[in-house]
C-alpha cells in the first residue's frame, strides 16, 4: 500500500484521537497532525501541507470511503487533468422517521441526483469538501480553503467561487462512492444557518459581485410583519429573539410527536430564517449596515466574461464545439437569419460548455423557437438537429 498516504489532523481533539492514531499500525503510510481548534478549512490546509502526493482526496472525518473511491478519483484525473472532482456521499441517519432525518436525507439525495444530470452547469454551492480531490499544485496555486470562515459551513462554497473564476472544471464521479454518518439533529441545524449566514456575509466581501444572490440578499427589505419581527429580534433583541426561538424549538418537538407535519415545516422554515440572520447580525453589525452592504454591491449579480453568437444551421455539433473552445459567461442563438434566443450569464456558476447546449435547449421553449425558424427556412427537409438530454457519462 505504498500507492497513497493518509493524513489525519486532529482540529482541537481532546478524544484522544492522536494518541490512539500514535501506536495505531496501518497497511499504508500514516501522517498525523495537530492545531488548537482553527477549523474545518484551516485543519485541511494544514493536512494539504503536510501530503506528500500529487493528488489531494479530502473527506471529512464523518465520511466512510467505499473500496473503489481511491481509484475513482485517479482514474478522472487521470482522464481530465486539470478537474476538480467530487464523489457523492449519501447520508446515513440512525433514525429513519424524524422530520429532520428525512428533510436531510432528501436534501443530499436531490443535490447529487440534480448534479449527474446530463448538462448540469455547476455553481459554486456545487463544491462539497467532504468527498473531493484535486491536484496538489491547484490546491497551492488557488490558494486552498480561507481558513478565516472557521466554522464549517461555507468555506467550500468560497472555494468554488474561486475555482470557477478561473476557469476550472467541476465533476462529479458516481463511482468514487462514500457514506455521510450525518448526525443532524434540529439544533445542529440550526447552529449551521446561523454559520451559513455569517459565511455568506465574508462570501459577499470576497466577492462583491455575488452579493445579489447570495440567500441575504431577500432580507434587504422588509415584506411582511412576520420579516419585520424576525429582523428585528435577530438585530437589536438578539437575547428575546434567542429565548423565542429556545420556546419554537420545543414547540417543533411536540408537533413532531404529533406528527403535524405541515405545521412543523413553517415553524421549522422560519426558525432557520431566524438563525441565519442571527449569522448575519453577529458578522456585519447592524440591519443598517447589512442595508449599505447590499447596496453598495452591482444592482444585478454579474458573472463576467463574454458573449458570443452562434449559428445553428452550422450544426450543433459544430456549435458544442465552439462553446468548449471559447467558453463564453452567456450565449445568442440564431437559426439563419432567425433569432432563437438566449442563455444569459449565470452568477457563481461555470463558463458555458458545448454540454450545456441540449439539455438548455430542451428544457426551454427555444426549442420551439429554432424548429419554427427551421420550417420557415425550409430547413425541416434536411438533417434534422437532434436535441436532448445528452449521454449520462461518467464526468460532466
Amino acid at each position: 500500500m505504498k500507492d497513497f498516504e493518509v493524513v489525519v489532523i486532529a482540529d482541537g481533539c481532546t478524544d484522544g484521537t492522536t494518541k490512539m492514531l500514535e501506536s495505531y499500525r496501518t497497511p499504508f503510510a500514516l501522517r498525523i497532525g495537530q492545531q488548537p481548534g482553527q477549523g474545518a478549512a484551516a485543519a485541511r490546509n494544514h493536512g494539504a501541507e503536510i501530503a506528500s502526493g500529487r493528488l489531494l482526496i479530502f473527506l471529512d472525518d464523518d465520511v466512510e470511503p467505499t473500496p473503489l473511491l481511491i481509484d475513482a478519483h485517479v482514474q478522472a484525473h487521470t482522464a481530465h487533468p486539470g478537474h476538480v472532482v467530487m464523489g457523492p456521499y449519501y447520508p446515513v441517519l440512525h433514525s429513519q422517521g424524524d422530520f429532520i432525518h428525512v428533510a436531510v436525507r432528501l436534501w443530499w439525495h436531490k443535490k447529487f441526483e440534480t448534479m449527474q444530470q446530463p448538462g448540469h452547469r455547476y455553481t459554486y454551492q456545487d463544491l462539497l469538501s467532504g468527498n473531493l480531490s484535486m491536484e496538489a499544485e491547484l490546491f497551492t496555486r488557488i490558494g486552498g480553503f480561507d481558513p478565516t470562515i472557521r466554522s464549517a459551513g461555507g468555506e467550500d462554497y468560497e472555494l468554488g467561487v474561486r475555482l470557477l473564476k478561473a476557469g476550472i472544471s467541476l465533476s462529479l464521479i458516481p463511482n468514487a462512492l462514500a457514506y455521510h454518518h450525518e448526525t443532524m439533529n434540529l439544533s445542529r441545524s440550526f447552529q449551521r444557518m446561523r454559520q451559513e449566514g455569517r459565511a455568506d456575509v465574508h462570501i459577499g466581501r470576497q466577492h462583491p459581485e455575488l452579493r445579489p444572490i447570495l440567500s441575504l440578499a431577500h432580507f434587504g427589505e422588509v415584506h411582511s410583519l412576520k420579516s419585520l419581527i424576525t429582523h428585528a429580534l435577530a438585530f437589536n433583541h438578539p437575547r428575546i429573539g434567542d429565548g423565542l426561538a429556545s420556546l419554537l424549538f420545543h414547540a417543533l418537538r411536540l408537533l413532531e410527536r404529533i406528527r403535524f407535519r405541515a405545521a412543523w415545516h413553517r415553524f421549522f422554515g422560519r426558525l432557520r430564517q431566524y438563525w441565519y440572520l442571527r449569522g448575519v447580525a453577529e458578522e456585519i453589525g447592524s440591519r443598517n449596515a447589512l442595508v449599505k452592504f447590499l447596496q453598495e454591491g452591482p444592482a444585478h449579480a454579474d458573472q463576467g466574461g463574454h458573449e458570443i453568437e452562434i449559428d445553428l444551421s452550422d450544426g450543433i455539433e459544430a456549435a458544442e464545439r465552439r462553446l468548449d473552445i471559447e467558453r463564453p459567461a452567456c450565449l445568442r442563438i440564431r437559426y439563419r437569419h432567425y433569432v432563437v434566443g438566449r442563455i444569459p450569464p449565470q452568477a457563481g456558476a461555470e463558463m458555458l460548455r458545448g454540454a450545456h447546449l441540449r439539455p438548455f435547449l430542451a428544457r426551454t421553449d427555444l426549442a420551439w423557437r429554432l424548429l419554427r425558424a427551421m420550417i420557415v427556412d425550409g430547413a425541416t427537409t434536411q438533417r434534422p438537429i437532434l436535441i436532448d438530454g445528452g449521454g449520462r457519462d461518467s464526468i460532466r
